[in-house]
């Protein structure tokens, strides 16, 4: 079984995630997000709460093609109701 650590970390901005060999994958995310659209500015913040609340979640998003831009276009359609 492979176990792995999963945090945001606030210093740097970024996901970290440390396999059980100590190995890390380090997801900026400034450069992350940087093709993201946001509906209002003030959306930026749906991404950095999904860091803090939801690290792992956030890698997996991050790592699909668009998948951080379809995480806030699913969140600002679930909201407009």
């Amino acid at each position: 079984m492979v176990y792995n650590i999963c945090f945001y970390d606030s210093e740097k901005d970024a996901v970290v995630v440390t396999d059980m060999d100590g190995k890390q994958l380090v997801i900026d995310c400034k450069k992350a997000e940087t093709q993201v659209v946001f509906d209002e500015p003030e959306d930026a913040g749906i991404l950095a709460r999904f860091a803090r609340e939801e690290p792992a979640g956030y890698v997996g998003m991050a790592m699909r093609p668009g998948g951080l831009q379809d995480y806030v276009d699913v969140w600002n359609e679930l909201n407009k109701r």
